[in-house]
């Protein structure tokens, strides 16, 4: 009897135990928030990255029903993977992996890579990205200009424009083809990722995507201010990201004239389409018109940096110029525009200049002009450039 009793004892301590330990199982959660930051070859920029981190610990609260893990490629140090642990009611860096010295992350496998340990590690029931670093929207590394410039050349730079690391670089193409599909969302913290023809590399990829058809500051977003709206649920979400969307317009907004410029949209991928279905109903057979115009007949987003900023026009007065004679056409454009768009700023002054409401649609686009002979034929490669429906001959 008495062993009968000992046992019994030991079976309720025992369950007690496991019970206890269940209870202490983390949940699944909502979002994974995966991030992926490249400031190698470039320490003006790395330490704006670095400033990113720090704000995005001070925004981290322990209730969040999410996980952030963060890729970190510092100039002149090893990658890092890290997240945060809240310990004393405050976020600090948890390093979970340091890769090699020379760990390419302007390659498409490195991120591949990367993000298949980021899900690994937090498993949830959706996933969204965040990109920092250099870009040059839809234009090939090759014909950006950067790739064949020293370091130093970015050390004074203004802006964050991805993709781009020193002297090695990731064709948007392959940077699309390396991400998983399903993503709820992509923030691109790069300049000039707004572009129609980058955006369609990711229609496949992702539900929104917020970026910007003009080179952004590179100080990157505030994000103490808006590490709260990651987490929203399918019903939430949209109205989550126009908020980051707006406390980003907010926060730039607020800067003294020679340092204010940002612009933002949030695109809702599901409707780029149709939006390609009739930008092809407008362009089709038009590639020889498009060869012949003048790049200041259309509105072309401002320079701040980037030697080849007018290769980004406004997508919508492209199209305006070229409905001249089918105002109907332009009408319903406008219209599919809007269902793409969701929501659209841009501070004014934009680096001492004014970007007219009127003429900013929250998207650019490339016109394929004989003038710019490279760009033009590294277009023609790309998927959106099917909207001509060019004849071979051209």
């Amino acid at each position: 009897m008495k062993n009968s009793r000992i046992l019994y004892i030991l079976c309720f301590v025992f369950f007690f135990m496991v019970s206890c330990e269940k209870d202490e199982v983390e949940s699944e959660k909502e979002r994974t928030l995966m991030v992926y930051l490249v400031g190698q070859g470039d320490g003006n920029i790395s330490s704006y990255l670095k400033n990113n981190i720090r704000d995005m610990a001070g925004g981290w609260k322990k209730g969040y029903d999410g996980n952030i893990v963060i890729f970190y490629d510092a100039n002149n140090a090893a990658p890092q993977l890290l997240t945060f642990k809240v310990k004393n009611g405050v976020a600090e860096q948890e390093v979970l992996k340091t890769y090699d010295d020379d760990l390419n992350s302007a390659s498409p496998e490195t991120l591949k890579q990367v993000v298949q340990e980021m899900q690994a590690l937090f498993p949830a029931r959706s996933y969204g990205m965040i990109f920092g670093g250099h870009a040059s929207g839809w234009i090939p590394p090759v014909l950006s200009g950067r790739a064949a410039r020293s370091p130093s050349f970015w050390e004074n730079s203004i802006s964050r424009s991805f993709a781009d690391a020193s002297t090695s670089s990731m064709d948007i193409r392959d940077m699309a083809k390396a991400l998983p599909s399903g993503l709820d969302f992509i923030l691109f913290d790069a300049c000039l990722m707004s572009s129609v023809e980058a955006l369609y590399e990711f229609r496949d990829k992702v539900k929104y995507i917020i970026a910007s058809p003009t080179e952004t500051p590179i100080v990157g977003y505030p994000y103490g201010d808006i590490m709260s709206y990651f987490w929203g649920n399918e019903m939430q979400l949209e109205g989550e990201l126009e908020n980051i969307c707006k406390i980003y317009y907010e926060f730039y907004n607020t800067y003294s004239s020679a340092n204010r410029f940002g612009s933002v949209a949030l695109i809702n991928m599901a409707e780029l389409e149709n939006l390609y279905d009739l930008t092809r109903e407008v362009l089709s057979g038009k590639a020889s018109d498009a060869a012949k115009i003048e790049a200041s007949v259309v509105y072309n987003y401002p320079k701040v940096g980037y030697s080849k900023y007018d290769r980004f026009f406004d997508l919508r007065e492209y199209i305006k110029y070229m409905t001249q004679d089918r105002p109907s056409l332009y009408t319903a454009y406008k219209k599919q525009l809007e269902k793409v768009v969701l929501y659209k700023a841009v501070t004014n002054p934009f680096y001492y200049i004014t970007i007219p409401e009127e003429k900013f649609s929250g998207i650019a686009t490339y016109i394929p002009r004989n003038f710019w002979h490279s760009e033009t034929t590294a277009y023609w490669d790309f998927p959106w450039a099917g909207v001509y429906e060019r004849d071979a001959t051209e």
